[in-house]
């Protein structure tokens, strides 16, 4: 009996696990102590697959493509957050300037930015663990949508297309909800991070399934944006999967205003990075929809009901399909050869 056992058992455990095991960089804007990656690696991981983390230390939030381009990265200090222990309490002052979680092998954390730490998720980590390159990388989920315009900010979004740059497939996902950070010691069974990322691991074994053999998880020099709508608890696994384009339509705008100190959001967000009050100094904020805009700037109409937030807005995943370069489409290539006709070769 207890044979039988045992029997039914693997054969179970081979039915949910995936056909082939891959080997998934989750990496994310938010820091590596970020509770949506830890629940990604974990769901990732049941799922049968080989999952490590490499994040940065900070939440580097709208840093877009930056890259920390010859920079040392030293050790962990005041100045490089506004506040020390790192964001999660895990890193202390003084930790060195890359490594792992205590405690915590599989998680890798970057004193940088967060297309740094997704390189050295792929050049370090990665052949660290496997001795190779990540076959997918995640970056992702956000803490709030990343669509449209805002996608040219996002650090979310470049991670990814650092990745598939690099010629590795490469997914960014963002959600409504949780909207604020926490630290992954946090998590309990039932959060939203938990139902987020079973969307995650469900897209993952349908492009796995429906990969043809020496063919990849996505085509080369491509990858895809994908966006959770909000949902109720338990709701998640009912959501629908529309496809979309990134588009311009948001939920955020980035504009620049000369008294940082005297904006709600700016006093919100750098809270811990300023107990003593934000500065007054200029730089840039965001105008979060449906918040009233200030005279003179309006979000750039979109109301093509494919474009990603407009997809979101209706209640479903959204899903957009991105390349990794900025290379035009054809038609546009055409009218600029016909406006520049005679003039350029």
């Amino acid at each position: 009996m207890k044979r039988l056992t045992m029997i039914a058992s693997l054969m179970l455990a081979a039915f949910a696990s995936p056909s082939h095991a891959l080997n998934i960089l989750v990496t994310n804007d938010d820091g590596a102590e970020s509770s949506t990656v830890h629940a990604l690696q974990q769901r990732l991981s049941a799922a049968g697959h080989n999952v490590i983390i490499s994040s940065e230390v900070c939440d580097n939030s709208g840093q877009g493509g930056a890259l920390g381009f010859l920079r040392p990265i030293g050790p962990l200090s005041a100045t490089n957050c506004g506040a020390t222990p790192s964001r999660g309490g895990a890193l202390p002052a003084g930790a060195p300037g890359t490594g792992t979680l205590p405690g915590m092998p599989f998680a890798f954390y970057v004193n940088s930015t967060p297309v740094a730490a997704t390189l050295y998720g792929i050049d370090i980590a990665a052949k660290k663990t496997w001795g190779k390159a990540p076959d997918l990388v995640v970056s992702g989920p956000n803490y709030g949508n990343n669509t449209g315009f805002i996608n040219n900010g996002s650090g979310t979004v470049n991670a990814a297309l650092v990745a598939i740059n690099r010629g590795i497939p490469a997914i960014a996902v963002s959600a409504e909800q949780p909207t604020d950070y926490r630290p992954y010691t946090r998590l309990a069974e039932g959060d939203a991070e938990y139902e987020t990322a079973d969307v995650v691991v469900r897209l993952v074994a349908e492009l796995e399934k429906r990969k043809s053999v020496g063919d990849g998880l996505l085509p080369q020099g491509v990858g895809l944006n994908v966006n959770l709508p909000k949902f109720a608890r338990g709701g998640a696994a009912a959501l629908p999967f529309k496809y979309a384009k990134l588009g311009l339509a948001t939920i955020a705008l980035p504009y620049f205003i000369e008294d940082l100190s005297k904006d709600a959001l700016a006093q919100s967000y750098l809270a811990r990075a300023f107990p003593n009050g934000v500065p007054a100094f200029p730089g840039v904020t965001l105008l979060v929809n449906p918040a009233p805009a200030p005279a003179g700037l309006t979000y750039v109409p979109d109301t093509d009901p494919e474009s990603e937030q407009n997809v979101v807005n209706s209640g479903a995943i959204a899903v957009a399909v991105m390349q990794g370069t900025h290379q035009g489409t054809r038609t546009q290539e055409a009218v600029i050869r016909a406006k520049l006709a005679n003039f350029i070769k």
